[in-house]
């Protein structure tokens, strides 16, 4: 029997017994007042059955019910808003720019200086021959850091060239192929910026007071840069005596030019780089024997134009 059963019963039987020993109205009526209270005036406890437990989940639940049903206001509005700037704040913070790309162009103006002949070509007048004009290629991947040093960066990159030692006052020339591989730390400043409000159609607008770097490159398409850092050289020479390799000669890398952006992810860029390096071939280069060789400092300079993707 249910607990609202057991109350009704209790009722009746009362009232009955009552109208038997031929009890008042005033004694049905106190009868009533010390019966227990309908059910549904009791607060349901786990300890009547079929009664849904009170607790935690239950709460929450009708909490977050209560949380919907109430209308927003402008201080809610105002710590939603706080909330979401905060977290792109992080964001701009901590996230950082990289970016591949790949270039092609010309190995311009370069030679030689304090060549010195070497092994059995020792004390043998050697002079300082210009290189010839030659194609250069390469690719180049990097990063720029987030926050407020988004405008330093590191580089490595990789290029070919082959600027053949000219034929020079008794020397015979030589066939040259140059491999470079460089370290650099980039510096770069962000131009023609337009107003935040001034967006092209292609612009995408996140806040008032946040862009991300890829948006800010957008918004300020113009970036000028320079770098400087380690250079790894691997060169090789060859003519009809043979042929003589100088392998992970290190020197200088250096680099300055123009980036323009044509959207958040896609440049095109125009650069110069220069080399200096001393290289040092030791057989194959006279006809003076097999070990007759020389060493100088070569000056290298590439002017070259390529596109690049930043993610």
């Amino acid at each position: 029997m249910s607990y609202r059963g057991l109350q009704l019963g209790c009722a009746t039987a009362a009232v009955l017994t009552a109208a038997a020993l031929g009890f008042g109205t005033e004694t049905l009526a106190q009868i009533e007042r010390e019966s227990p209270p309908p059910a549904a005036q009791i607060p349901p406890t786990t300890d009547v059955p079929g009664t849904p437990p009170l607790g935690g989940a239950a709460q929450t639940e009708a909490e977050r019910q209560r949380a919907v049903a109430e209308p927003r206001t402008p201080a809610t509005d105002q710590l939603v808003a706080e909330r979401q700037r905060w977290e792109r704040e992080y964001e701009r913070r901590h996230r950082g720019e990289v970016y591949i790309g790949g270039f092609g162009g010309g190995t311009l103006w370069s030679t030689t200086t304090n060549m010195e002949s070497r092994g059995s070509a020792f004390g043998q007048g050697v002079p300082s021959p210009d290189l010839e004009d030659s194609i250069v290629y390469g690719v180049k991947v990097g990063y720029f850091h987030p926050g407020r040093l988004n405008w330093l960066g590191l580089e490595i990159e990789g290029y070919n060239t082959t600027p053949h030692l000219q034929q020079s006052n008794g020397f015979p020339g030589s066939h040259l192929r140059l491999t470079v591989l460089g370290l650099n730390a980039i510096a770069r400043t962000k131009m023609a910026c337009r107003d935040r409000r001034d967006r092209g159609p292609g612009d995408r607008r996140v806040g008032d007071d946040y862009e991300s770097p890829l948006q800010e490159n957008a918004r300020c398409p113009l970036q000028l840069y320079a770098g400087v850092g380690l250079g790894v050289f691997f060169a090789e020479t060859s003519n009809q005596w043979g042929r003589s390799t100088d392998n992970a000669r290190a020197g200088l890398n250096a680099l300055a030019g123009a980036k323009y952006f044509l959207n958040e992810h896609l440049a095109i860029f125009a650069e110069y780089k220069f080399n200096y390096v001393d290289l040092k071939f030791d057989q194959n280069q006279y006809p003076n024997g097999s070990t007759a060789g020389m060493s100088g400092t070569y000056l290298i300079s590439h002017v070259v134009g390529g596109l690049s993707i930043h993610f």
